[in-house]
């Protein structure tokens, strides 16, 4: 199967058990769409304030959910075990099951500013959970507006994007940026996202070729990806440490972020760093050069321009930013050599989840089939897990 399930299908199956566990009527039931989304160009520069390209894809997560009629929050998922139960009157910290820690963190977010005293029931189910495809921001987005709807909190999309990415800086303790929480909010069909995410602002980027051109490719790799227990904070703090330095070494107002020290500033003195800070400060302005770069070649037309620098996005993330790990640098190899793929890059961290590609229509299927093949050879150990999707781009999040 290549593509995604269908969406309305998926929706009516999740009314259809959450209606049957309660005895309710499905009129009761709200549905919420909050899409997976994915970067052409762009990796790992969000959080040191770097500009960003992002598209959400019809790949989701799903949540149906109805108000209670208490302060009882009750959540079951699809993708894994166990019930997750809490009174908004007294949330525990995110301590819990991993999927329970993320309803938690929304809950407590919301409330450092708003009354949450409603609690809703609800059921999620994700079409590729822990895949680096910004899955666990995408299923964060869903509660924060499920919570919000129940309490008759009216909230503007910038601060969704910022309870988002609070809940996850203060709550799950993963210090990323804002890109997977805008792709998601403000995600739109047949365009790309430009993000500066220094400035908070966004501009739409038209499709000029379209699916009839190229499908968007999305390989497993079957290993699921945690990145709070993986290498992502520690480039992060790597990235600050490069941009403190540089700021120290000429002289310049103290910098937090990357985005703060001027580019001329690391060609004088970045080969002072310490070869491993180099190395992440080089991948950042590099990476920076490429996003304006790619912005350029989107809107030329030129899917094969864009998909050759998304691979040396990708070169640049294993040798520069050092991250990913073995099965994740085979898979994009096997991706990125296929027959009718332009270029492609692994998402997520490069700590299992995906490798995202763009290949032309024509050649779409066999690229996808020779990809499986090839891959499932050299990591059986996955083979049952691993698989490979021909997506599409989507609308943001919004109720269905």
């Amino acid at each position: 199967m290549l593509e995604f399930p269908d969406l309305l299908q998926t929706k009516n199956e999740l009314i259809d058990d959450l209606t049957s566990k309660n005895e309710i009527p499905s009129s009761d039931v709200t549905v919420i769409a909050s899409p997976y989304r994915i970067c052409p160009l762009g990796a790992h520069i969000d959080h040191q304030g770097g500009p960003v390209l992002g598209m959400t894809i019809n790949a989701c997560s799903l949540m149906a959910f109805y108000p209670s009629d208490n302060s009882i929050i009750e959540l079951c998922s699809k993708n894994y075990p166990g019930k997750v139960s809490f009174n908004l009157g007294n949330i525990p910290g995110p301590t819990g099951s991993f999927w329970g820690s993320y309803p938690q963190a929304a809950a407590l977010a919301l409330q450092e500013k708003y009354s949450l005293e409603r609690g809703v029931v609800g059921l999620v189910d994700g079409m590729l959970p822990g895949c680096g495809l910004s899955s666990s921001a995408s299923v964060l987005l869903a509660y924060l507006y499920a919570f919000a709807t129940a309490n008759s909190i009216e909230l503007k999309p910038w601060d969704y994007v910022r309870l988002a990415r609070r809940a996850e800086n203060n709550y799950i303790g993963l210090n990323n940026g804002i890109l997977d929480q805008t792709s998601i909010v403000f995600g739109r069909r047949d365009h790309m996202l430009y993000i500066d995410t220094k400035k908070e602002t966004i501009s739409f980027l038209p499709d000029q070729l379209g699916e009839g051109q190229y499908r968007i490719l999305v390989a497993y790799s079957g290993y699921s990806r945690e990145l709070t227990t993986s290498g992502y904070n520690t480039r992060v703090d790597e990235c600050r440490s490069a941009a403190k330095q540089l700021s120290q070494m000429s002289g310049s107002t103290p910098a937090q972020i990357l985005s703060d020290v001027n580019q001329d500033v690391f060609l004088r003195f970045g080969h002072k760093l310490e070869p491993h800070i180099g190395k992440r400060a080089r991948h950042y302005f590099d990476e920076t050069q490429r996003v304006h770069a790619g912005i350029a070649a989107w809107n030329n037309g030129s899917i094969e321009e864009l998909g050759h620098m998304m691979s040396e996005s990708c070169k640049s993330s294993m040798e520069q930013y050092e991250c990913g790990i073995q099965a994740i640098h085979d898979l994009q190899q096997i991706v990125s050599t296929a027959d009718g793929v332009f270029g492609s890059r692994f998402m997520g961290g490069g700590f299992g989840g995906c490798v995202v590609g763009f290949v032309e229509t024509s050649r779409a299927v066999m690229a996808a089939d020779d990809i499986r093949t090839a891959y499932r050879q050299i990591h059986p150990e996955v083979a049952k897990q691993a698989a490979v999707y021909l997506a599409q781009t989507d609308e943001g999040i919004r109720f269905l």
